[in-house]
């Protein structure tokens, strides 16, 4: 017999739902969720699984239709961006019936890879088969808060995976090593579970290393690359208001992509709804009014130094306050700024391609031809003036964007001839001022 040489990960990945480690509030969501298509198709007919990678995810839904016989159709989004192969593969699969009867789920996996403007038809593609699916279909994400991902988002039941704990890793490893019976130190698995920041993937890879090298485990260990770890916002926020001690929040903002305004935006709209006590509030907002004083202070000094004294205290105070009132908090949400933001993004790029025409045209800057000349051409395009949409070359839909936020004027539409002699007045006007400095 050929000894097995798949990669753990995959020789010892869950065949079971049981067999899955951790969130098991995440696990108790999708298994409702999947068994309410029994009783008639849910509100949401799509489910959206998102977390850090190897917190199992499309383990989950593996296992699920190993274990309950369902036919699976898996594709990665990241390999087919285009609305035609999307729709190519799964334009049959979404139909209920089944090759001999057998229920189907349908697993989109990596759809946060759909996140450039170039995929935006891959997006629409998602979006029109869960309009049209009859079986489940399953997104899977590690980050899905792309605004290019908004119209995924609300057509899909989003449930969270969270890292998972350093005991629940070594648990699994352990297991691991007794079925492949090798001793490993639990020193050793402590350490792998330690680097892997809540990766199982990542911890199960590191094992089958530190075992197959027949080096020594740690000096393996040191060979592999500390993995850093990138927070998405809710999981940074998780960790603000869940820091207990202003030395938890050392190191918070460094792991994480969005810019300190981005992270204000999101404390900010989320205080109060995770701390409710009147004086717990006020000392709250206190703190980060502090905070912003220290950032733009060394913003503005160019004094470095003073960053320390705002992040700490933004990445921790809000924790720290609410641990002394004891409360639990609601659900983080999507600031309103920010939600505003992504709500007038078709609009605001309406607006700058107009601004970029106009300027272009009559060679002045953004902001005059915003301020004295937009309000002018929504009139003129408003009474009617087809000549002037053409000059400045700009399309139905922007002609449409600039009447409908026209002021509410009964313009008379001005006869041609009128604006013929009005334009000889003024080209005659302009002639003699030219004689004259001459």
């Amino acid at each position: 017999m050929h000894p097995d040489r798949r990669p753990w990960t995959e020789k010892y990945r869950p065949r079971r739902v049981s067999e899955v480690v951790g969130n098991p509030e995440a696990i108790r969501a999708f298994l409702d969720w999947i068994r309410s298509w029994g009783s008639g198709r849910p509100s949401k007919k799509a489910v959206l699984l998102h977390g850090p990678p190897g917190t199992g995810k499309t383990s989950l839904v593996l296992a699920f239709a190993e274990e309950n016989g369902y036919d699976l159709v898996q594709v990665n989004a990241s390999d087919r961006r285009s609305a035609e192969d999307l729709e190519n593969l799964l334009g049959q699969a979404i139909r209920a019936a089944s090759v001999f009867g057998r229920k189907r789920i349908v697993l989109i996996d990596e759809v946060d890879g759909l996140s450039t403007t170039a995929d935006a038809g891959g997006v629409r593609a998602i979006a029109s088969l869960i309009d049209r699916t009859e079986v489940p279909i399953v997104l899977v994400a590690n980050d899905p808060w792309d605004p290019a991902l908004q119209e995924l988002r609300t057509r899909c039941e989003m449930i969270e995976f969270r890292r998972l704990r350093a005991k629940e890793i070594v648990s699994r490893l352990e297991e691991i090593c007794r079925r492949e019976g090798v001793n490993v130190g639990t020193d050793v698995l402590e350490a792998i579970a330690e680097r892997s920041h809540g990766d199982m993937r990542a911890a199960i890879n590191d094992l089958q290393l530190v075992v197959t090298s027949g080096a020594e485990p740690s000096r393996v260990l040191e060979s592999i690359p500390n993995r850093l770890v990138e927070l998405n916002a809710f999981e940074l926020l998780g960790r603000i208001f869940g820091a207990r001690r202003f030395a938890d929040g050392r190191g918070t903002l460094s792991n994480t992509d969005l810019d300190i305004d981005t992270v204000f935006t999101w404390v900010l709209d989320n205080l109060e709804n995770q701390i409710r006590d009147p004086k717990a509030l006020h000392e709250a907002y206190r703190i980060l009014a502090d905070a912003d004083l220290h950032l733009k202070r060394a913003n503005r000094l160019q004094r470095w130094e003073l960053m320390k004294y705002g992040t700490i205290l933004l990445s921790a105070g809000p924790g720290v306050i609410k641990a002394t009132v004891a409360e639990k908090g609601g659900r983080f949400e999507f600031p309103s700024r920010i939600r505003f933001m992504q709500q007038t993004k078709d609009l605001r790029s309406l607006s700058d391609s107009i601004l970029t025409k106009v300027t272009k045209r009559l060679h002045m800057s953004t902001a005059k031809a915003a301020t004295e000349f937009l309000p002018y051409l929504r009139l003129m395009l408003k009474s009617g003036d087809k000549g002037i949409a053409r000059y400045f070359r700009l399309t139905e839909q922007e002609v449409e964007h600039l009447v409908s936020r026209a002021p509410e004027l009964k313009v008379e539409p001005v006869a041609r001839e009128a604006v013929t002699r009005e334009e000889g007045k003024v080209k005659t006007e302009a002639r003699r001022a030219r004689t004259k400095s001459r």
